[in-house]
């Protein structure tokens, strides 16, 4: 008696660690059992055992644990980019340092788009164009001199601003990302349907 109560307990164990993944189009990231669905909203139960609707456009992806995958999903989650009003789960400073990272390399701001601060993302997105332009246009001026015997050390100055201008900005977003998240968690921390927990506040889909 004892062993099949054992097998019981483990077995709902096993049900409560296992869910299905839930990643939103701002990367927001969750577990969750999926219950239902209709041509609109996807219907879940978290966690906390709270049941929610999310609209099929705000869903990136849908990891299967416990629920296989039904073929309609694939016609419901689009790639098209909609703004997610949603709030479930706080974001993670990990997830802002890695897309800072890359495609933060690439483009400056990744980190600072995911932690929803615009303003800083375009900023740091619009001096990476001018880095690049400045680096452009001294690179191939040193290449293809107008006189033979010019002198290029304006154009190296001009260069090497550009080249500085790209990696403070990549390192600002690198840096400072994570702590845009933590603002912006601690500003809605009363909206979101999953909160964040006290004791490694931003672990949420690390």
């Amino acid at each position: 008696m004892q062993r099949i109560t054992g097998i019981f307990i483990i077995f709902f164990l096993f049900i409560n660690i296992y869910s299905d993944t839930i990643i939103l189009k701002d990367d927001q990231i969750f577990e969750a059992d999926v219950l239902s669905f209709d041509s609109y909203y996807l219907v879940l139960k978290l966690q906390n055992n709270q049941e929610i609707s999310i609209p099929w456009d705000e869903i990136k992806q849908i990891k299967h644990t416990t629920t296989s995958k039904n073929w309609m999903e694939d016609v419901y989650i689009t790639p098209d980019d909609v703004e997610v009003t949603t709030l479930v789960a706080p974001l993670s400073t990990e997830i802002a340092f890695k897309k800072a990272l890359f495609p933060g390399l690439l483009i400056h701001g990744s980190g600072h788009f995911y932690a929803k601060d615009y303003n800083t993302g375009y900023m740091l997105l619009s001096a990476e164009i001018v880095s690049l332009v400045l680096m452009s246009i001294s690179f191939f001026e040193i290449i293809s001199p107008v006189e033979k015997d010019q002198s290029f050390n304006v154009t190296k100055i001009i260069f090497f601003s550009g080249a500085a201008i790209f990696g403070g900005t990549w390192l600002y977003d690198l840096i400072f990302s994570s702590r845009a998240v933590e603002k912006y968690n601690q500003e809605n921390k009363d909206k979101f349907l999953i909160k964040e927990d006290k004791k490694n506040e931003n672990s949420t889909g690390q």
